[in-house]
């Protein structure tokens, strides 16, 4: 469900296909023919979650798609880029037991992005509760040299993060 509930119309064309989201400006964001909806946040029991190659100004991105499907079947997939915040604070909520509980019990998840100090932010409930993240520190970022230049590396951080990630999907309640 996105925002406040959309009730199901039978003229609607493209009821029950997927719906691509996003999220910008503290919001969660419907892109239809040039034209942006805004919503509070998007709610469903989580169907899926899964990486996919996207090319972008000519360039391989990865990025990661989170799946709710809403009580009257339409199906709802928030694309973040591979290594998004937002993604993190998701998937480090989700980990926690609570959230394992609540994807095990397949319960509404619902994703309620906000903007704090110009940074997008999220929160994510379960069953109707606040989740809490499953650790509050994550692998430190490394600083390499590479080419005599000192350059971040994450790699560690993002394979914890990818670890949790395969953690949750194993966790959906597939029907």
């Amino acid at each position: 469900m996105l925002g406040h509930r959309i009730e199901p119309n039978s003229e609607r064309q493209d009821y029950k296909r997927k719906v691509y989201l996003n999220i910008k400006n503290g919001a969660i964001v419907k892109r239809n023919n040039g034209q942006e909806e805004t919503f509070a946040y998007v709610e469903g029991k989580l169907s899926d979650l899964s990486q996919k190659d996207r090319t972008f100004r000519g360039e391989k991105v990865v990025y990661w798609y989170i799946d709710l499907r809403d009580d009257e079947g339409e199906l709802y997939s928030i694309g973040l880029p591979f290594g998004s915040n937002i993604f993190k604070s998701i998937v480090l909520a989700l980990a926690s037991d609570m959230g394992i509980e609540a994807i095990r019990n397949n319960s509404i998840i619902r994703i309620e992005p906000y903007s704090r100090n110009g940074y997008d932010k999220v929160t994510v409930w379960g069953e109707g509760v606040k989740l809490d993240w499953i650790v509050k520190t994550l692998p430190p970022v490394e600083e390499v040299t590479i080419g005599g230049r000192k350059v971040k590396d994450d790699t560690k951080r993002m394979e914890f993060i990818c670890d949790l990630a395969n953690k949750v999907k194993s966790n959906i309640v597939r029907k």
